[in-house]
């Protein structure tokens, strides 16, 4: 018994494949086996386009908006070439680096600083006594201040021992 077909004619080759007896098969064998090819094509350069957006995302710190076109083109011509040349550009961009800046901490907190309360040395006295020396502290600190240039600190504390020992 022979081979038999059913349907259209189709010729055997020695290997296996079948080949379409008419032309009209052949093109339409043709167009299907086409399509095939462009679906894989498209799936190719989609991939390759997702490979490509995935080194430039890497390498964005190096890529300007100048040169992006051109180093696309790289990685899509000569991706190994390419990613070393980037990775090198990288490096030097990160040695090339300034440090960081020093940040110079405060003196003080004045946030937390609380007053010195003078102490009392007379014991007695008046509250208006206390208010006129008061007033006469903070007078001659505010002199001390501004003629020497020193913090308001300092100068009430040397206005009061000035100030006190009247």
């Amino acid at each position: 018994m022979g081979d038999q077909v059913t349907g259209a004619a189709v010729g055997a080759t020695g290997d296996g494949v079948a080949v379409p007896a008419t032309l009209e098969e052949a093109k339409t064998a043709l167009a299907s086996e086409q399509a095939k090819n462009t679906v894989l094509l498209n799936e190719v350069v989609a991939l390759e386009d997702e490979i490509v957006n995935r080194c430039m995302a890497d390498f964005a710190g190096v890529v300007s908006d100048e040169s992006r076109e051109y180093w696309r083109e790289q990685l899509l011509t000569n991706r190994k070439g390419a990613t070393v040349a980037l990775t090198e550009l990288a490096n030097a961009k990160k040695a090339a680096a300034p440090a960081a800046p020093v940040v110079r901490a405060p003196m003080h907190n004045r946030a937390t600083a609380r007053p010195v309360a003078p102490a009392v040395v007379g014991g007695g006295g008046t509250d208006a006594d206390a208010e006129g020396k008061a007033a006469k502290i903070r007078n001659r600190a505010h002199e001390i201040c501004g003629a020497e240039h020193v913090p308001f600190s300092a100068a009430f504390r040397r206005a009061e021992r000035e100030v006190g020992g009247q």
